[in-house]
């Protein structure tokens, strides 16, 4: 199995500077030739998991990968010393193909408006380095480019890692569902890719108003599906006191495009 991954034969987004070591990684967008890379760092993730976590992460095969790249999407990585260290999984769809593989979500998008992050996974080594932000932040900027409006992740609601990153990013839990397999309670992440571009530029930009937000334990699950059901949406994480911050948005009139996704 080769997991070697030459920078030379491969899509480089961006450089950077892990913050640990001062060394320099690169940001790649991965291809088929890379699934065997892909695989084993799927593999070094799933075994450092303790049981309840290894329940975050959907292990994909092999044939997975190959039908996601024949369908034109992309994997994300991150390669330090030739090793690919992190990784992201994104899904676009389209009129042909719509499936999302978001279990229980609500949106009124059409298939190629929208752009899904999952399979996000860092080496346990390489952990605090901010890399999941890094893949975060190209993803978003490569839906803005492809003029995708809608970018999606579905998260349990035990992985806070994962979930108070997406919204340090600026995205919002947009509602809940539940994994009918197992009984996963999960958060449905979202954001307005061109709204969230131009709210990146300002100066307040993850600093949230006080007026009307309300916060809510992270644990208290039916307490947060009640703030939900009424229009708020969790916009950040108040780690000090484990409360998910929420704000009041306007409820959408109803419209006949709104649709559980595929």
């Amino acid at each position: 199995m080769n997991t070697d991954i030459d920078l030379k034969t491969t899509q480089t987004l961006k450089t950077g500077t892990l913050k640990k070591s001062n060394e320099q990684f690169a940001l790649v967008s991965l291809s088929a030739k890379n699934i065997d890379a892909i695989l084993a760092l799927q593999d070094i993730i799933f075994d450092s998991l303790s049981e309840q976590e290894q329940s975050f992460l959907l292990r994909k095969s092999r044939e997975f990968f190959e039908k996601h790249f024949a369908a034109g999407n992309i994997v994300l990585g991150v390669v330090h010393n030739g090793q690919l260290v992190a990784q992201s999984v994104v899904v676009n769809p389209t009129a042909q193909n719509p499936k999302t593989g978001m279990v229980d979500m609500v949106l009124d998008a059409q298939p190629q408006d929208v752009t899904i992050i999952q399979g996000v996974v860092v080496n346990p080594a390489y952990q605090g380095n901010r890399l999941m932000t890094e893949m975060v932040d190209a993803w978003l900027a490569i839906a803005e480019k492809q003029g995708r409006s809608h970018a999606i992740a579905e998260v349990a609601v035990d992985n806070y890692y994962s979930w108070s990153i997406f919204l340090k990013e600026g995205l919002q839990i947009h509602s809940m569902g539940m994994d009918s397999s197992d009984g996963t309670q999960l958060y449905n992440i979202h954001a307005n890719v061109a709204a969230l571009t131009q709210k990146r530029l300002t100066p307040d930009f993850n600093k949230a108003s006080a007026k009307n937000n309300v916060k809510c334990p992270s644990a208290d699950i039916e307490g947060q599906k009640k703030l939900l059901s009424e229009g708020y949406k969790g916009i950040g994480f108040d780690a000090a006191n484990s409360k998910i911050v929420f704000e009041p948005f306007p409820k959408p009139s109803a419209s006949p495009g709104a649709k559980r996704l595929p």
